[in-house]
């Protein structure tokens, strides 16, 4: 470790194996390519560069640290401050406040660090040896990081498959030709009395047709947590994750998620599954008999033609953010590709919407899990389905473009009318095209979360349209951990007992789930 100095290149992958190990369980590891393939080629163009010149291998890996370490420095934390303590300054009658005056400054510095440390003479083994056990003592701890994510989540998948059974068991009746069964999640989609005294919204035009086609509408329903891995897993595991023994940060709840107990049974029951691309990882549930997605291939996504998210999130938390404050100012093609992530996003969501309307004709029995990230921000369509523009770096958490209450209530009640005219024509083309009455569940994961002060944040869409007199079970504040104990009851000679309805918020800070009594309506004492 004397001799060879790797330490550049380990340097050079460290902040971005970082940000994947504390996002690791959001994202793929592919859409993170780009941006260690970027900074690491840079830094052996420098490398190699300077070795060429010198014809010192350690002198090399010196000057190609401090490049590397001065420039993430610069673009992580320094410009930004530096950019707006100069912006207006004016010295010797140049503006140095401009980017292209800032820039140059700042690449003679790293320039003239660099000439200094390949100008220097002597024998340099210390310090490649210090600078070698400094990156890798660096680097192996987010590496650490994500390998235990990874083991831990293979050994929930393992453990769901081979773990105890529910307490009932299916099967279908002999002679008779099992329906077709849709979970359509609507991320974010809360309840009627919510939209009415939060977002001064009146819901009651799909409630009313959603009737009409004989849903039954649970309009006192409530999710069980108010975050979306926590209430999937739930629902799809027909339990409450603490009887799972599943913590609020536990690796294992995506494993919970992809290897879910209702998919399992319905391929008991030989059942096809299908599942969509969602762009959040935890519900991406590759491992379904049909994986539909808009991408032929991860890599297709990676190479869209723009930024992806996880770029965008390198960008939101660096000097890129400044791009995004120019934003209107530049040119038309730039423009496009810093939107590629709200592009593919709104890409994924009509897909699946277009998807679940053909999706009936494909052969059955099968079961049809697709989670919309609408009416879930960013939001990314007005109330006709057009695309709404976007000022600010891609992100699923606290979008800062709608923070003020009236800008985040047009925002999502426009993106929840296209919604409705969608939910509609999908469940027209579902009841139309199934030559068996299919089971259709119409369900959000949760409530809107800025509607925590009036505890709106577990209130939800719960929409059921169970044939053949299948919805006599339900009431109005069933809940989705109760959703398919009713359906494998009803239609699959099921004896599951149902559980008491209760919501949970998830405290990450404390790492608990803290009972609520959520938003409650009238009906309900």
């Amino acid at each position: 470790m004397r001799k060879i100095p790797f330490h550049p290149f380990l340097f050079a992958l460290y902040p971005i194996v970082y940000l994947i190990s504390v996002n690791v369980d959001q994202m793929n590891m592919q859409m993170a390519f780009r941006s260690m393939a970027i900074p690491l080629a840079g830094c052996a163009f420098l490398f190699f560069l300077i070795a060429l010149i010198t014809r010192n291998w350690q002198k090399a890996a010196l000057a190609a640290t401090f490049g590397v370490v001065a420039v993430y420095l610069l673009f992580f934390f320094a410009y930004v401050p530096i950019y707006r303590a100069v912006e207006k300054a004016v010295v010797l009658g140049v503006n140095v406040g401009r980017h292209r005056t800032l820039l140059v400054l700042l690449a003679a510095f790293l320039l003239a660090g660099i000439v200094f440390i390949a100008t220097r003479k002597g024998r340099f083994d210390s310090l490649t040896l210090a600078l070698n056990v400094m990156a890798l003592a660096a680097i192996i701890i987010p590496l650490g990081q994500i390998a235990a994510y990874k083991v831990q989540t293979s050994s929930m998948v393992a453990n769901m498959q081979s773990g105890p059974k529910l307490e009932g068991t299916v099967s279908i009746a002999d002679g008779k030709t099992p329906p077709d069964v849709y979970y359509i999640i609507l991320d974010m989609y809360t309840r009627e009395d919510v939209l009415q005294d939060f977002f001064m919204f009146d819901n009651s035009e799909l409630l009313d047709y959603l009737t009409t086609q004989g849903f039954y509408v649970a309009d006192c329903s409530q999710s069980n947590y108010n975050s979306t891995q926590h209430s999937i897993g739930s629902s799809l595991n027909m339990d409450y994750l603490q009887t799972l023994g599943l913590g609020v940060d536990d690796p294992d709840l995506v494993g919970a998620v992809q290897q879910n107990r209702v998919m399992a049974l319905f391929k008991d029951l030989g059942y096809r599954t299908v599942a969509f691309e969602t762009g959040f990882s935890i519900t991406e549930i590759q491992s379904a008999d049909e994986y539909l997605s808009p991408f032929k291939n991860v890599w297709d996504g990676l190479f869209y033609g723009g930024i992806n998210s996880f770029e965008a999130m390198v960008l939101k938390n660096s000097a890129g953010t400044l791009l995004y404050e120019a934003k209107p100012n530049l040119s038309k093609r730039v423009q496009t590709l810093l939107d590629t992530p709200y592009i593919q996003y709104r890409e994924r969501i009509t897909y699946t919407l277009d998807e679940l309307e053909r999706i009936a004709g494909m052969d059955g029995p099968k079961f049809v899990f697709a989670h919309i990230l609408a009416p879930h921000d960013p939001f990314v369509f007005d109330q006709h389905g057009n695309y709404v523009y976007r000022e600010t770096p891609f992100t699923l958490n606290n979008d800062k473009e709608y923070v003020i209450p009236g800008t985040y209530v047009a925002g999502y009640t426009g993106e929840l009318q296209y919604l409705n005219t969608r939910v509609k024509a999908i469940v027209n083309a579902i009841l139309a095209e199934s030559d068996v009455p299919p089971v259709i569940i119409l369900q959000g994961d949760h409530g809107a979360p800025r509607t925590w002060e009036i505890a709106g944040d577990t209130a939800i869409l719960n929409a059921y349209y169970f044939p053949q007199q299948g919805s006599q079970p339900l009431y109005a504040a069933i809940s989705p951990v109760n959703s398919f104990r009713v359906v494998f009851n009803q239609y699959f000679n099921g004896q599951f007992s149902l559980l008491e309805d209760r919501s949970y918020r998830v405290d990450k800070s404390a790492n608990v789930y803290t009972e609520t009594a959520g938003y409650r309506c009238p009906a309900v004492p």
